[in-house]
């Protein structure tokens, strides 16, 4: 009889550990993460500017010495860069674990730009001079390389490449009226190619939209300007443009293919 008991009690305790373990529930699956991985197109805007001024007289003729000696030929257009931009981008990722490398291509439309503008009162033998200076940038495009590192939806990157864009550069220095007197003026157009360097965030705030924020600088090089007047040939002075600025912008990206993977 006392075995029988025993029996019946290991038996129930076996039953109830075994009911025990079949209803343990499973251990929870690791939550989903974002996949940067994948071709994305987007479109951006943003603000650029610099802090100085650009347009150092590198050259002159010897007959324009009294007007530079006196200040009425500037030796420093001080022309900034400034203005609005906006356009697209298209790149593609590659994501290995938390690191992301991708490649990227942009173009944008620009006003970047402002004409400085400065008269001489006369003084020293020289008449009175209206002196104008421009360096504007109509566009400007990039092809860089992204380095990043992924905190989920989070893309933190540093970025660098090449830069191209359409530069016009004018300098003038024209004698105030009623005075008679020489129209210096030169000017170029043509398209220019740098580099560009910055660092961005970006963030997934939907399956296949991210929305980021980026600092970058484009140095598209530079180049001489020559002023001149018909009437005097051969009397010129020279003008050396940098075209150099810092932007900021904000975008919009679309990410094709499937946003998450599984992690369990």
């Amino acid at each position: 009889m006392t075995f029988l008991a025993t029996t019946a009690m290991v038996s129930a305790a076996s039953a109830a550990d075994l009911a025990a373990r079949y209803n343990k529930a499973p251990p929870p699956l690791a939550a989903a993460a974002y996949n940067w991985t994948g071709l994305y197109i987007g479109v951006n805007g943003g603000w650029a500017f610099s802090s100085s001024g650009t347009g150092d007289l590198v050259a002159s003729d010897p007959l324009l010495a009294p007007a530079i000696a006196a200040g009425g030929v500037p030796t420093n257009r001080d022309a900034k860069h400034q203005g609005g931009f906006g356009g697209g981008q298209i790149g593609y990722n590659w994501q290995m674990n938390q690191f992301v490398f991708g490649l990227e291509a942009d173009i944008q439309g620009a006003d970047i730009g402002r004409t400085n503008a400065t008269f001489f009162p006369g003084g020293g033998g020289i008449v009175p001079i209206n002196n104008t200076a421009r360096d504007h940038i109509d566009w400007f495009g990039t092809a860089r390389a992204r380095l990043g590192f992924a905190a989920n939806t989070a893309l933190f990157y540093v970025t660098g490449g090449a830069a191209f864009g359409g530069v016009q550069s004018s300098v003038s220095s024209i004698s105030a009226p009623p005075f008679p007197g020489s129209t210096f003026s030169g000017s170029s157009s043509d398209t220019r190619f740098g580099w560009s360097a910055g660092a961005g965030v970006e963030w997934a705030f939907a399956p296949n939209w991210t929305v980021r924020g980026e600092y970058l600088h484009v140095d598209l090089g530079r180049n001489d300007v020559a002023m001149n007047d018909p009437a005097a040939p051969g009397v010129t002075a020279t003008y050396r443009f940098h075209h150099e600025f810092d932007a900021v912008r904000v975008g919009v990206n679309y990410k094709f293919g499937g946003p998450v993977v599984a992690k369990f």
